[in-house]
């Protein structure tokens, strides 16, 4: 292996690390911005000063620029094979090509399941702790490109790289796409149930609602618990209650209106007997796909930010959380109207859908679709039959709500009415136990699976100081993430707990996106994959911060802190 390292100039001491591999890609170097080496504060330099491009004979200098480019005193004005300790001169910086060892070997004993790290995700041999204390990442010579990983959608003047406003279009389109469905959802609700129960029973509606979003915050929280690494951002996941309680609502009155219309039709069974074929045979296939495109859609658009198992499971339980709530409100409004005006039926009936439907169910359902997706996005790459994963997912989902409704139905009529208590509490333990157990086996099969890809791939970044080994232990834990960060804020107060937080957030993307490297997930970025460095930037920046606030509340004053031992 071979690197770069700057022997003179205005970066003198930094180092590159060139890739290695079958046939890596030629290394820019100049100061412009669309080269991989950049040194922008030699003016002297070209925009594109030279490349390097592995031959077969070994690292080949290839002049890109009209001044031609030194190797020690003779000039090089079309190409030069370089051999270990040549001295390229690049305007006023001074550059020593040079022999490497080898990086760390990465972790042995990994399963088919955890393919090793590529080389293009492996840190720099350069990071670590200063003299003074200070972290540094390695990736200083790599040009702007990095800071588009980010999370946000719009920058207002970040970087010297991109100035002014700057949208990345895949997070836009998917909000967009929320915004306008999520709009047409509310007007299908509001014209086929919210309008003419206002105009018929205002207090009715108001009621119905306050009950049936009663729960709505505890409930949010408690999905979102499951989250036990905290890798799902915020504004995805309560887009997707959002779409359930909107899209999923909305869409689903008029689908199924249609569906039970399409079936009085063909059957010409009583308005009852449409009734039951349509919540047994219709529903469970319109609701389950409508809920599911929630999760499809964060797949699809925001597919960088889409990770595993758990995280489909999660934004699939938040669609149907978002689905229940609303649909429960809908219920409670003809709970009070059987009442006229009263609160026997709606007490009983919507503190049962609260605890049940809400939670045990929708959730559950549209949990399976989202699992079906995660299954896909975990699978490396190559082969139509991955494909199969989430359509099974779909089918367990509706599979699932069919069997649900129907029990409710042909046990209502086989029992009667007057043993409805009876058939609330059988469907609830018996079938909705039957759907909790499926969502609880794979839950856990994934939660081991994340653990075991966290501990591997950030395994490799303890020497370097990427995460320190009480960190990475903290992994292995229940409710690790949330020991670690509420330590942040006993020991240094808030502002401890926020960094420790970003901190933590960074480590678990820069492990994600190694382990989709090794998927098969293409590369952004030329030597160094883009998501990658800009986890690592965020590390890097989180580190240092995180050591002078901890070591501000250790001194209370200004002695200098200490160097991490082994860094």
């Amino acid at each position: 292996m071979y690197r770069l390292r700057i022997a003179s100039g205005p970066r003198q001491g930094e180092c590159f690390v060139l890739p290695d591999g079958p046939a890596p890609a030629p290394v820019r170097i100049g100061r412009g911005h669309d080269v991989a080496v950049r040194i922008p504060e030699d003016e002297t330099l070209s925009r594109l000063q030279a490349e390097l491009h592995l031959e077969p004979g070994g690292w080949a200098l290839h002049n890109r620029s009209q001044h031609g480019t030194h190797v020690g005193r003779r000039k090089v004005d079309d190409r030069r094979l370089l051999a270990p300790g040549d001295v390229l001169v690049l305007g006023e910086t001074q550059v020593v090509f040079e022999r490497v060892g080898p990086p760390p070997a990465g972790p042995t004993g990994i399963d088919s399941l955890t393919p090793a790290t590529p080389a293009l995700a492996a840190p720099s041999d350069d990071a670590g702790f200063d003299s003074q204390g200070v972290f540094h990442m390695g990736h200083t010579l790599l040009g702007p490109g990095a800071g588009e990983a980010e999370g946000s959608f719009i920058y207002f003047g970040r970087t010297e790289h991109s100035p002014g406003v700057k949208v990345k279009a895949r997070r836009l389109y998917f909000f967009l796409a929320v915004t306008v469905l999520a709009l047409a959802g509310c007007l299908s609700t509001g014209l086929l149930i919210v309008l003419p129960t206002l105009l018929a029973h205002p207090g009715l509606l108001l009621q119905a609602t306050a009950f049936g979003l009663l729960p709505a915050v505890p409930y949010v929280l408690l999905i979102k618990l499951l989250d036990r690494n905290g890798q799902i951002p915020w504004k995805n996941y309560l887009a997707c209650v959002a779409w359930g309680g909107t899209v999923g609502c909305g869409f689903s009155l008029v689908l199924n209106a249609i569906g039970g219309s399409m079936v009085s039709m063909v059957v010409g069974s009583s308005p009852e007997g449409t009734f039951a074929t349509t919540a047994v045979l219709v529903a469970p296939v319109v609701e389950e796909v409508v809920k599911g495109l929630a999760v499809l859609f964060v797949f699809w658009l925001l597919h960088d930010e889409f990770d595993n198992v758990v995280e489909g499971m999660v934004l699939g339980a938040a669609s149907g959380l978002g689905f229940a709530l609303v649909e429960n409100s809908i219920y409670n409004i003809h709970f009070l109207a059987q009442d006229d005006g009263g609160t026997t039926t709606l007490l009983a009936m919507g503190t049962y859908r609260a605890l049940v439907n809400a939670l045990i169910g929708h959730p559950v359902y549209t949990a399976m679709t989202g699992a079906g997706l995660g299954l896909l996005r975990e699978t490396r790459r190559g082969g139509p039959w991955r494909l199969l994963l989430p359509v099974g997912g779909l089918l367990l989902a509706i599979g699932l709500h069919l069997v649900w409704n129907g029990a409710a139905v042909f046990m209502g009529r086989a029992l009667g009415p007057e043993n409805t208590p009876l058939v609330l509490v059988i469907n609830a333990v018996v079938f909705g136990g039957a759907g909790l157990g499926f969502f609880v086996a794979a839950y856990l099969f994934a939660q081991a699976r994340e653990r075991r890809v966290l501990l591997t791939y950030l395994g490799e970044e303890v020497d370097r100081g990427f995460i320190f080994p009480d960190e990475l232990e903290s992994f292995r834990l229940l409710f690790g993430r949330q020991r670690y960060e509420l330590a942040g804020l006993i020991e240094g107060g808030p502002a401890v707990f926020a960094v420790r937080r970003a901190l933590r957030r960074a480590q678990v993307e820069l492990a994600f996106r190694k382990w989709h490297l090794a998927k098969g997930d293409a590369p952004k970025g030329q030597l160094v994959d883009a998501y990658v460095l800009s986890a690592r930037t965020r590390i890097r920046d989180a580190r240092n911060r995180l050591r002078e606030l901890e070591g501000r509340a250790r001194r209370g004053g200004g002695e200098p802190p200490t160097i991490q031992p082994g860094a």
